[in-house]
């Protein structure tokens, strides 16, 4: 095995499904200066990109959409890349750092993992809300690390994973595709797009504010939200009320598991038909 094979290894056996390298100069056509990986590790020469499930497959399933608020495996790509990390410092001496990837203002993240997944051969963006998808898994998790070691690169996917065959022919029966109907913009919805005679993309549109405000219903801006209502409610039983009610309680418990805050809605995603093979079990 090469180096490079013997670190996805590692990725693969601690969390990852998939696992992909990019150069770190791939980025530089892409986004500006502070936002790449040599922005964030001097000498930076590559980034190990891995990709998890997130909800099992029985978590899609349930008619109880709270059960995929707090439950799930998502995360389990950072501890993948925790351990590459890990294990690129300690076996080859090279230094390695987790990529940042949460907003610490806005809806901006410091790098961005959507690219990093379309660079290191992971996936394709689609109609519904530039989700990447994986060809085989459809909606993964994606963590990165960047080393200043060099590694092999994987090529990026030369055929865009959406729209699929299926999606394809129903926009030719119907106008429509299964994620666009499920949140269309015309209807209040955050997605809109249309798909040209060769069966690509043609254009694509989505309500980034609109969706925010209605999938994120819990996390650090709820609780930013509640604590200005709460110091400034005068009324001290009304105060209280407000400090025990369910929703802040599920704001705090939120910010201290996270994985909560990811996201409330997955309609795209659950009637999207790539990766919808995994999620069909007994």
């Amino acid at each position: 095995m090469t180096d490079t094979e013997r670190i996805k290894a590692v990725g693969l056996r601690t969390g990852g499904l998939v696992v992909g390298v990019a150069a770190a100069s791939a980025f530089n056509e892409f986004v500006p200066e502070g936002h790449r990986p040599e922005d964030i590790l001097l000498g930076a020469q590559s980034v190990v990109v891995a990709g998890s499930k997130g909800p099992t497959a029985g978590a899609w399933q349930c008619p109880d959409h709270r059960l995929m608020e707090i439950t799930g495996y998502d995360f389990r790509e950072n501890v993948a890349v925790h351990v590459m990390c890990d294990y690129i410092e300690n076996t080859f001496g090279y230094q390695a750092i987790q990529a940042p990837s949460l907003p610490t203002a806005g809806h901006t993240p410091p790098m961005s993992m959507m690219l990093a997944a379309v660079l290191a051969g992971l996936g394709t963006r689609s109609l519904a809300a530039n989700i990447i998808l994986h060809p085989d898994y459809g909606l993964l998790y994606y963590a990165a690390l960047i080393t200043t070691m060099p590694l092999t690169p994987d090529h990026p996917i030369e055929t865009a994973v959406c729209p699929s065959p299926p999606c394809v022919e129903m926009y030719r029966k119907l106008g429509t595709t299964p994620c666009l109907a499920a949140c269309p913009a015309s209807e209040g919805g955050c997605l809109d797009g249309d798909i040209d005679a060769d069966g690509q993309i043609a254009y694509s549109y989505y309500d980034r504010e609109r969706c925010t405000s209605r999938s994120m219903n819990f996390g650090i801006g709820t609780v930013q939200k509640s604590l200005v209502q709460i110091i400034t409610e005068d009324d001290p039983e009304q105060r209280r009320a407000m400090i025990y009610s369910d929703f802040f309680t599920q704001s705090l418990s939120s910010l201290g598991f996270y994985k909560e805050s990811v996201a409330q809605c997955f309609e795209c995603m659950r009637v999207c038909p790539v990766g919808r093979v995994h999620r069909r079990l007994k």
